[in-house]
């Protein structure tokens, strides 16, 4: 018996794939202190660096993944207007700009009240209709390329307050 195999489910597999490699690529996990160190010290500002370096890395990642579903799945069914303001994620209070970023005080070591928003699309991707599911990977990839990015932009200016003293 011959089925016909969906070309969504093949490309979503060349995908993954692709998510896969791009994951590892260039990327190798160096211990910060040297193998064997038993009191090995690294200053704040070495671990912000490499805390900045990794955030901005996923954040480019994230982009160019959401670029190639856009560019090879979305073109043309107007995602980008259902997609605005549909991440699970846009809940959190979160300033809307650098100027409103920089008016927060930090407090090392201090823990608000933490809220976490879950994420509910997984039925999504599994649904039998073909535009529900590229619409669930296009506003899944979206919302992981702007948290991303705010995640990116909040490092650096935490970096900037903490290790420069808002001086940079």
């Amino acid at each position: 018996m011959y089925t016909k195999r969906s070309p969504l489910k093949g490309s979503l597999l060349l995908l993954l794939l692709m998510l896969n490699l791009l994951l590892s690529r260039s990327v190798e996990s160096l211990p910060i202190c040297p193998s064997g160190a038993v009191n090995c010290q690294v200053s704040l500002s070495d671990l912000f660096d490499r805390a900045v370096m990794l955030s901005h890395y996923i954040h480019s990642l994230s982009s160019e993944m959401f670029n190639e579903f856009d560019e090879r799945y979305a073109q043309g069914r107007g995602f980008i207007t259902k997609a605005i303001n549909s991440c699970h994620t846009s809940s959190l209070s979160t300033p809307e700009d650098k100027e409103q970023a920089q008016q927060i005080h930090v407090h090392p070591g201090e823990r608000e009240n933490e809220v976490y928003s879950a994420w509910s699309g997984l039925p999504s991707l599994q649904m039998a209709d073909e535009d529900a599911r590229l619409f669930a990977f296009y506003n899944l990839l979206h919302c992981l390329r702007r948290d991303s990015h705010k995640i990116d932009n909040y490092l650096k200016l935490l970096k900037c307050r903490l290790i420069h003293d808002s001086n940079c």
